[in-house]
């Protein structure tokens, strides 16, 4: 489909990084919003913005695209949201994508192989692998949770890290597999809506059309307070 004739929301929610992206045949609008995640109070805001600097109206938009996750469980709901909300008020038709493939795509990896982590909290890290050749990405390994045992069982000598996993794991990692991995910065650790553009342009098949009823976040984990809940039950 020719992406001129295609006015694209793109938008993440999944990290403590904002990113909304929008396209308009070669036009790109793109705001990264880092800091303490207050999405709720933003996300609205940043749409808006941006349809005001391409000259858009909301009902011009063709394509909703969002990141699916996993990620923060408040984040990734404030985004679904919003995003429903636009779908029912719009009606136009929507896309999700693993915000673990964003990271990856954002990633500037032309040659290698490419280990996505995400912390998860609670010692789980949320993973996935790619292998890149002439620019080109490959899924090896999708949307898992490890332990951090676990983990350093997949990493390979010559591999690539990312992922905000690293500011709590990286030490433990590295001294592992001291010289024989490498760390991206930690300005590529995080989703880019734009990337979900690239992959509706050159990744078709990595997303997931989205109905109102298949509108839901790639958790792979209950929340902190299910798992409360469920210890409870359990004990009663």
């Amino acid at each position: 489909m020719n992406s001129a004739q295609n006015s694209i929301l793109a938008v993440d929610t999944s990290s403590r990084r904002l990113s909304v992206a929008i396209s308009h045949g070669e036009d790109l609008y793109e705001v990264n919003l880092d800091g303490t995640p207050r999405h709720s109070e933003h996300l609205i805001g940043l749409i808006e913005q941006g349809l005001r600097s391409l000259g858009l109206k909301k009902n011009e938009i063709t394509h909703f695209l969002w990141g699916l996750g996993p990620g923060s469980f408040t984040g990734l709901r404030i985004g679904f949201a919003v995003l429903k909300g636009l779908h029912i008020g719009l009606g136009k038709r929507a896309f999700g994508a693993s915000s673990l493939d964003l990271i990856a795509l954002g990633s500037g990896i032309v040659n290698g192989e490419l280990m996505v982590c995400v912390d998860a909290r609670r010692q789980r890290i949320y993973t996935a692998t790619y292998i890149f050749k002439d620019g080109n990405a490959k899924r090896i390994l999708q949307n898992s949770l490890f332990s951090l045992d676990e983990l350093m069982k997949k990493v390979k000598p010559g591999m690539t890290l990312t992922g905000d996993a690293l500011s709590v794991y990286g030490e433990a990692i590295l001294e592992k597999h001291k010289g024989k991995i490498s760390f991206l910065d930690t300005s590529f650790w995080y989703p880019r809506a734009r990337c979900l553009i690239r992959l509706f342009e050159d990744y078709r098949e990595w997303l997931k059309p989205l109905s109102l009823r298949t509108m839901v976040p790639y958790y792979l984990r209950s929340s902190e307070a299910e798992e409360n809940y469920k210890k409870k039950s359990k004990k009663q």
